[in-house]
């Protein structure tokens, strides 16, 4: 096995790996340079939705599922995109939209999406600004606390909302306090958190904040 503490990232989507199944229902609400929602394609869930504010991400995020072989499954809500699923039974669903926007999103769609009331299994937050974009679109406090409790509205029981936090900028520094505080008021009968720093590196490493629904 590969040393998965080096990298934050990895080790987020190595967690959120043991939580999904094939068939499952699957969130990237910031899908950025699609990484992740290229990870989370891998774990073959019946449908993945992947979100970001920014058109050049959302774009990003569709070549780079096109480049490895998911063309076939996929969906996509960018401008000038000529991308459509031949795979109705496994979808990929991109679309630009701000993670705050999608509760109402889901809610609007529930009757479409395997599941149920509580669809959805994992919902991954990897937060701040896009590598290589603009330092000045950044999430802040306010919108990805909305869009974290509308994430657990609709959260499975088991389903894991996963989120790696960064602190080396001041709306990231304010973001992290605010979603710590959040979680350690959460009602311990029906959610559990889990909170994982690399305590031994000094320049604001990415961390990792983990809710789970227990019932």
């Amino acid at each position: 096995m590969e040393n998965i503490i080096r990298q934050t990232t990895g080790l987020a989507m190595h967690i959120v790996g043991a939580y999904v199944k094939p068939g499952d229902v699957v969130v990237d609400a910031t899908c950025g340079n699609g990484k992740d929602t290229l990870a989370l394609a891998a774990m073959n869930p019946a449908r993945l939705y992947a979100f970001d504010v920014q058109g050049n991400a959302v774009r990003e995020t569709v070549r780079l599922l096109e480049e490895n072989g998911y063309g076939g499954r996929l969906i996509s809500g960018c401008k000038g995109s000529s991308a459509g699923a031949s795979d109705p039974g496994a979808v990929i669903i991109v679309e630009q939209l701000a993670h705050e926007d999608t509760g109402d999103y889901f809610r609007e769609r529930l009757d479409d999406i395997p599941g149920a009331d509580a669809p959805l299994k994992a919902v991954v937050f990897n937060l701040g600004y896009l590598p290589g974009g603009d330092k000045q679109i950044t999430t802040k406090a306010e919108t990805t606390l909305a869009a974290v409790r509308s994430a657990m509205e609709l959260l499975a029981h088991d389903g894991l909302i996963c989120l790696t936090m960064y602190s080396g900028h001041p709306e990231g520094r304010e973001e992290k306090a605010a979603l710590l505080r959040f979680a350690e008021e959460l009602d311990e009968k029906t959610w559990h958190c889990a909170y994982i720093s690399m305590t031994n590196q000094h320049s604001d490493p990415p961390e990792i904040l983990l809710i789970t629904r227990k019932k």
